[in-house]
């Protein structure tokens, strides 16, 4: 029951995640975009979660997670989950356009 609502709080960040994390590669590039995705990202999207869904908070609370579990659930998820999608990034932009620099 609990892996469900870590995974259902990811999805419900993951929006504000993308974003900027998608404006992050365009401006600084790949490699450090998905720093940025892993780091400052989570954190944008859990604000943009206290933003929106603030009253969300006391469903992840009556099940026992706090703020601070669902923020660390959610930091390694986004790393499970950004490793495969910046992998498959960096082949498929290496495949089209080449050799790149990846600093």
């Amino acid at each position: 029951m609990l892996r469900r609502a870590y995974w259902q709080f990811y999805k419900s960040i993951f929006p504000f995640i993308a974003i900027f994390s998608i404006l992050g590669v365009m401006y600084v590039g790949l490699a450090w975009g998905f720093v940025l995705f892993a780091t400052i990202g989570l954190l944008f999207g859990f604000i943009g979660f206290w933003f929106f869904y603030n009253d969300q908070f006391y469903f992840y609370y009556n099940l026992g997670l706090s703020k601070k579990r669902l923020f660390l659930s959610s930091f390694f998820i986004n790393i499970l989950v950004g490793v495969p999608i910046f992998s498959i990034l960096i082949v498929f932009i290496s495949f089209i356009f080449g050799d790149i620099q990846i600093t």
